[in-house]
């Protein structure tokens, strides 16, 4: 079968340093391939062709539309509409496909929506398309049944230990480099899936069950060995729910550098409560581990306790401190605004973040993902429902903007909050960093992006992108009063 797979163009939030391929239209592409299939990935990230004449020289029997980021919803609607003039069935994957996959399939933007993860249940589909259309024997599988939307059972069958090596030739690999602090060209991969906790507003508990599962190290080597080798890749940057290496696997991945004259940097996200002897951070260090993303979300014991998250505060700085002393740049990140959260609160996360050591401050907004539990506890104690999410186009909301608030707090003060954390980690000058000025330095190459694909494209990126410096400028000097109700300081001019 000839299979188009489609990652949906996501405007400005994707044309920089954030730019991620999504995993899993690689590992699909690459399993689908190696089954015998013919299959093509349209990256509309990167790949700027118009989607009529892709559709029209590849003549697709069956689409697969993958949607990590919810900015990709527009594009995804609008690739979706050419199938559908040529009556080939769509089916759309991924988190943000998950989440909305009822409203989805009611609304016709797509015939199918795979819940979970998506290569198994993919092969599935094909197989029952062209035999008996047993439907409701896919795992997860969203579909129409009697006229309405109905939703299987979800099993997360995709055995990551039979996969194939990722197959990077698939895709201009050379468009999806990025800056990256300490590495020029930089590409996302994974070693895992899932993640074994279950904080309430995380997709992991409704689309991995709050699994935790490994690919085989050996080919996530081997598939980095051969990019360093061909296309001079300099770093990783793990997308894992959660990295999480044992002894053994950091030991292997350093053996592996040495033994094949590599240089490739690495890091991903994980958690402070993880890693927590020296030790192990300076082997890590050894092995090529340069940054770590935390997951901190909050100085408010109050929400950390409702969101499931419970960690001390002193841990928290103390990983901050030994990932400094090993060399290891950190980004903090944090939510504000969630469901009913109170001024007091914010300003307990605004301390927190304060204190920190941190390289980088990444505030977001809380966003409503259906099927978690705390999207399920909005819907007990409000008026807000899925469809209107569809109805009022908020599905399509980019993490940057602020669409629903659900909090106690105005709107106003986030923007400023959020807005001040992201001016001090661009100016960041923390002493300890192994790079100085990398943010301006992403910012710079990040600009560089803008003028990729057609007039209208790099116009619509430089104002984009010049309309959310504007942004951060005003919301973080213009409100001084706001400032200091939550004890917003220049926390880079500490000595």
């Amino acid at each position: 079968m000839k299979i188009l797979l489609i990652q949906p163009s996501a405007g400005f939030l994707m044309r920089g340093t954030t730019y991620p391929v999504c995993r899993s239209i690689m590992t699909t592409a690459s399993y689908m391939k190696s089954i015998g299939h013919n299959v093509l990935v349209f990256d509309r990230c990167v790949d700027f062709r118009k989607a009529e004449k892709v559709f029209n020289s590849f003549n697709p029997e069956l689409v697969a539309v993958f949607m990590p980021p919810t900015a990709s919803f527009k594009d995804a609607v609008k690739v979706t509409s050419l199938s559908k003039e040529r009556t080939v069935p769509v089916v759309w994957c991924e988190v943000v496909a998950a989440a909305f996959s009822e409203a989805i399939v009611a609304s016709g933007n797509a015939d199918f929506v795979i819940t979970g993860e998506t290569e198994s249940k993919l092969e599935s589909l094909i197989n029952q398309l062209c035999g008996e259309k047993n439907f409701g024997s896919i795992p997860g599988l969203t579909y129409i049944k009697d006229g309405k939307a109905v939703t299987n059972k979800n099993a997360n069958n995709s055995p990551l230990g039979t996969m194939p090596e990722i197959d990077w030739e698939m895709i201009d690999v050379e468009k999806c480099f990025r800056r990256f602090p300490h590495c020029k060209k930089m590409l996302y991969m994974y070693t895992s899936r899932g993640c074994p906790h279950k904080c309430g507003y995380c997709y992991n508990t409704m689309f991995y069950n709050s699994q935790h599962r490994k690919r085989p190290l050996r080919y996530v080597l081997s598939e980095i060995e051969k990019l360093e080798k061909k296309h001079g890749l300099g770093g990783v940057n793990f997308s894992d729910e959660l990295l999480l290496l044992s002894d053994e696997e950091i030991d292997e991945i350093a053996a592996f550098r040495k033994s094949n004259g590599l240089n490739f940097v690495w890091g991903g996200e994980t958690r402070a409560d993880i890693y927590k002897d020296p030790q192990t951070l300076r082997k890590m260090y050894d092995a090529g581990c340069r940054w770590f993303m935390l997951g901190i979300e909050t100085g408010s014991h109050e929400t950390r306790k409702r969101i499931g998250k419970p960690m001390s505060h002193e841990l928290i700085g103390e990983f901050v401190d030994k990932c400094t002393d090993a060399g290891i740049t950190t980004f903090g990140s944090f939510i504000i605004g969630f469901p009913g959260e109170t001024p007091e609160q914010v300003r307990e996360t605004v301390a927190l973040a304060s204190s920190l050591n941190l390289d980088a401050f990444l505030f977001n907004y809380y966003i409503a993902i259906p099927k978690t539990p705390l999207y399920n506890f909005i819907k007990e104690n409000s008026n807000y429902h899925l469809n209107e999410l569809l109805d009022t186009s908020s599905i399509a909301q980019e993490i940057q903007s602020l669409s629903n608030n659900y909090s106690d707090i105005p709107d106003k003060d986030l923007k400023v909050i959020k807005s001040w954390f992201d001016w001090i980690t661009f100016t960041r000058r923390k002493k300890e960093s192994a790079e100085k000025g990398m943010f301006i330095k992403k910012a710079i190459d990040t600009a560089k992006h803008f003028a990729e694909g057609n007039i209208r494209n790099s116009v619509n990126n430089i104002y984009t992108a010049a309309k959310t410096f504007l942004t951060v400028i005003i919301y973080s000097f213009c409100f001084p009063k706001i400032k200091k109700k939550y004890g917003l300081k220049n926390i880079n001019r500490k000595k």
